[in-house]
């Protein structure tokens, strides 16, 4: 009997992938764009936060250097004007000009030379004074009714400031009828009283130097130089030298323009007052970060909604595949196939059933074919543990041929007299004995010096008296422990690749030796050498997991020592070409005089 519908189950209605589809609208997608959408608005404003900060940082930094040069122009200033023996010079009524020229190659020549040699950024330097025995020329002029008219000695003179710092438009004194654009700091030199005459220093400054300050922030900044009656003096890229105008520019004051305009002042003084720089952005570094935002965010968009999409198909194909793998093994049952569906059925419901349904198959199944079973699976233990046995006597056979084998040639060498070759063939079958019947991993140093030497003498006979060797081992590090066969790899690779192309005297020195540090092996041969290029690139790829056929043997020493002595094995080669190559291990002393393992056999 059907029960009586609920209004809220017309959702059991809806299939299932409409459900799913519903969710992931308003779950998944929706959210997810409002969410990049925002992230967007923040991070773009967090952009434009940082890169205002930067470009004021760059501002300030021109400030900074442009009131560098001002208040050192004001330093110099300063010294003249406190300097009383000058001054009492420029005061001084000279007879004639002779008594002037004097004065001045002793000492008025050089007064100003000094300041403008020193200092890159002052254009020029001079005196005015209405001390009327001064000689025009130098760095001295006597006060004309042009100078009266000019800008800057009204400023000067009609403020109560000694010091100013003006820009005007003039003439050059040493060529008077240019007309340019002067940016110069005017200083009264009245220090002391009594002074006969009005003396007045002006130090005009080197524009291409404001320009050099304006140049290093090129690409993120244009500037503006506005002095204080808010004209332009000098632009980024621009100057205004020789401008058929009578007046310097206004600033512009376009309110689009102003509203990304930084402008700082640039001092507190009074003779700075009104003087201010603008800085106006390129634009190029923001749209840049701003360019850069919006990719990131558009990436951040696309993948955060592919993988949610992915994984709703995932789960979809999830629950359609079980479902149709449980529905046909269900099926299967009827005609008495008892098979398990093999796959990771999961921890959720459709899983627990997919559980029940193999376990209940797994126990009809060991119900009807227990005893089959049991009497199958004892006869594949017992096919195993004979195929295991072959195997390993399998694997005995080749090696045990091999030493018999030697046996037998030492016995007709031994017959005939062959002592050189005897000797070779007994250490072959020695160091074929001592492979055969090692079973640890780490051996005594004694033990590993006593393979080297046998494999050495194996050199010897291959390379006659072309080939020398020299061990030289400390009693007292006999009997510390090391991995089998790592300095024999060394050894090796010295025979191998450091002395095969040598035609002179060949040898190799093995030292081991004990400090404070603990156990020094060190293999040194003449060989060849290694390359310093390839050098670098073998201590690069010491660590390397990849599968590469070259330097394999100092790879696996590398390794074996790292993974022994847990990482504190130091592993370093020294090598200069056609003439030594040095590899050295240390050991550290703790570590090195481990005591065997009880139950191991050498």
């Amino acid at each position: 009997m059907k029960g009586k519908r609920k209004p809220s189950a017309i959702i059991n209605d809806v299939p299932l992938k409409y459900k799913f589809l519903f969710i992931y609208l308003l779950c998944v997608l929706v959210p997810i764009l409002t969410i990049n959408a925002l992230f967007y608005v923040q991070i773009s404003r967090n952009v434009d936060a940082r890169e205002r900060g930067n470009l004021e940082i760059s501002v300030d930094r021109v400030v900074y250097d442009l009131m560098q040069i001002v208040n050192e122009c004001v330093a110099i200033s300063n010294t003249v004007a406190a300097d009383r023996a000058y001054n009492e010079m420029m005061d001084y009524a000279y007879p004639d000009n002779e008594a002037y020229y004097e004065a001045y190659d002793n000492v008025l020549r050089d007064k100003m030379r000094q300041y403008s040699n020193l200092h890159s950024y002052i254009y020029w330097m001079g005196v005015y004074t209405t001390n009327p025995t001064i000689q025009n020329g130098g760095s001295y002029f006597v006060l004309s009714d042009n100078d009266k008219e000019s800008e800057w000695y009204h400023k000067i003179s009609s403020g109560a400031d000694n010091v100013l710092l003006t820009s005007y438009r003039g003439t050059n004194p040493l060529n008077p009828p240019q007309q340019e654009v002067f940016v110069s700091l005017i200083r009264k030199l009245d220090s002391f009283t009594g002074q006969p005459y009005r003396k007045y220093l002006r130090i005009d400054l080197r524009l291409n130097n404001v320009q050099e300050l304006f140049q290093k922030e090129r690409d993120y900044l244009r500037f503006k130089l506005v002095d204080g009656q808010n004209r332009v003096v000098l632009e980024s890229d621009h100057s205004y030298y020789s401008l058929d105008k009578n007046d310097l520019l206004n600033v512009n004051t376009d309110e689009g323009q102003s509203s990304k305009q930084i402008v700082r002042s640039l001092g507190s003084a009074g003779y700075t007052k009104g003087w201010k720089l603008i800085g106006t952005p390129e634009g190029k570094e923001i749209n840049h970060e701003m360019s850069h935002a919006l990719r990131v965010s558009l990436i951040f968009a696309v993948l955060t909604i592919i993988i949610p999409t992915l994984l709703m198909i995932f789960i979809l194909q999830s629950y359609n595949l079980r479902v149709r793998l449980l529905y046909k093994h269900m099926k299967l049952v009827k005609y008495e196939h008892f098979e398990n569906i093999d796959m990771y059925e999961g921890k959720d419901e459709i899983g627990g059933l997919i559980r029940s349904f193999n376990l209940m198959t797994e126990k009809i199944r060991n119900l009807i074919n227990d005893v089959y079973k049991l009497e199958i699976q004892k006869k594949d233990l017992e096919l195993e543990r004979v195929r295991a046995e072959l195997n390993y006597l399998e694997s005995q056979v080749d090696p045990h041929f091999l030493f018999n084998t030697l046996n037998a040639i030492l016995v007709i060498c031994k017959k005939y007299k062959y002592e050189e070759v005897t000797d070779v063939i007994r250490n072959l079958a020695l160091i074929l004995r001592r492979l055969l019947s090692w079973k640890d991993d780490l051996i005594t140093v004694e033990e590993e010096i006593s393979f080297i030497e046998m494999y050495l003498q194996i050199e010897k006979f291959r390379f006659q008296s072309r080939f020398t060797y020299d061990i030289d081992i400390d009693p007292a590090v006999l009997n510390c422990r090391i991995p089998k066969m790592s300095v024999q790899a060394l050894v090796e690779n010295s025979c191998k690749h450091g002395l095969q192309s040598v035609k002179g005297a060949r040898k190799i020195h093995v030292s081991a030796s004990m400090n404070d540090a603990g156990l020094i092996i060190v293999v040194t041969d003449n060989g060849k050498g290694i390359e310093k290029e390839k050098l670098e690139w073998i201590e690069s790829h010491l660590q390397s997991e990849q599968d590469s056929s070259k330097n394999i043997g100092l790879r696996n020493v590398y390794k074996r020592l790292m993974m022994y002595y847990d990482g504190r094995a130091g592993f370093t080669i020294e090598s200069t070409e056609y003439e030594r190559t040095a590899i050295t291990i240390q050991i550290p002393i703790d570590l090195a005089m481990a005591p065997k393992v009880e139950g191991s056999h050498v």
